[in-house]
């Protein structure tokens, strides 16, 4: 049998990366690519961390105040999403959308 499939939800730090991420292609001149971003990122986070392998198969992030915070790189690993398995209530929770060459997050 099949595992049961995660809900994913979004912080309000993702939906605020989104926006920042949408405010640096519009500052770049590509808006549209923005947008793109901001509509696919959110998307391939249900896509593929509503899969419980997929999701259990993140990478935990080094060098931070959360150990517990994994990572999926997307798009060529241009961007990772920084997420949180609530297993008890079946919830993959974003954190944020980092774009690879940031400094780390949540450094401690």
């Amino acid at each position: 049998m099949a595992a049961q499939k995660f809900r994913v939800i979004f912080t309000q730090s993702a939906w605020n990366d989104l926006e920042e991420i949408v405010a640096y292609w519009t500052q770049c001149d590509e808006p549209e690519r923005g947008e793109q971003y901001a509509h696919d990122l959110p998307s391939e986070a249900i896509r593929q961390l509503s899969d419980p392998g997929t999701a259990h198969a993140g990478r935990y992030l080094r060098h931070t105040a959360y150990p517990q915070t994994q990572e999926l790189p997307v798009f060529k690993r241009s961007y990772r999403i920084l997420y949180l398995i609530k297993e008890a209530d079946g919830v993959v929770e974003v954190l944020r959308f980092w774009h690879s060459h940031r400094d780390e997050p949540f450094k401690k």
